[in-house]
């Protein structure tokens, strides 16, 4: 037995959310887990920083409608007023912007991303890396114009294809995430550059759709 805190309960929620959404197999327990984690880091956030984050990003969701946002989450929570109602506009990704906005709050109050947190960030700055305007570090062209194509190849895929390639993408990220760690704590240290540091390692070689 031991004691939890609201921050790694919430942790442990959102680690469950992102890794049953990269395993596409249920998006209503994904939208469950993510706001229920959201709504935690959310109110815990002011009383352990007082930077104005919070009143920031409420208006924010504001600004696009807390009752949108809470409607799914409400809906699987509750039926005492509404036991025949039916969740309208109902799509499984849903839960991927709730995901983001708690992993940025839990980033902010625990200093850092979980490695499930990190993977989750590191996909979607892939799947949105032009939209994102995500600055380009690799000075290899070859392998710059590469992982361009399999963008385009992955955003024009059925959305099962999407999340699956995504899936093989994050279960690599996580089962190389110490090495990955080791490599830039090489580049810092060496004084090489990360192209140098990719050349060197050949990372990337992974990145490929089948």
């Amino acid at each position: 037995m031991k004691a939890i805190s609201k921050i790694e309960a919430a942790a442990q929620q959102l680690d469950t959310a992102i890794d049953l959404y990269f395993a596409n197999v249920n998006g209503l327990a994904v939208y469950t887990l993510a706001y229920a984690s959201f709504k935690v880091l959310f109110d815990v956030y002011p009383h352990q920083q007082n930077d104005g984050f919070c009143t920031q990003l409420d208006d924010i969701i504001a600004a696009e409608g807390w009752k949108s946002m809470s409607r799914p989450a409400n809906f699987l929570k509750h039926a005492d007023r509404d036991p025949n109602a039916l969740l309208e506009n109902y799509h499984p990704d849903q839960g991927m912007s709730v995901i983001g906005l708690a992993t940025l709050l839990y980033r902010r109050l625990a200093g850092d991303f979980t490695p499930r947190m990190r993977a989750f960030d590191f996909l979607v700055e892939e799947a949105g890396y032009d939209e994102l305007d995500v600055e380009e570090v690799d000075e290899n062209t070859a392998r710059v114009e590469h992982h361009g194509r399999v963008r385009e190849a992955v955003r024009a895929m059925p959305r099962d294809q999407r999340v699956a390639f995504a899936q093989k993408k994050y279960h690599f990220f996580l089962e190389n995430y110490e090495r990955l760690n080791a490599l830039i704590d090489e580049c810092r240290t060496s004084g090489l550059t990360l192209t140098e540091i990719m050349n060197k390692h050949l990372l990337g070689s992974e990145n490929t759709v089948d």
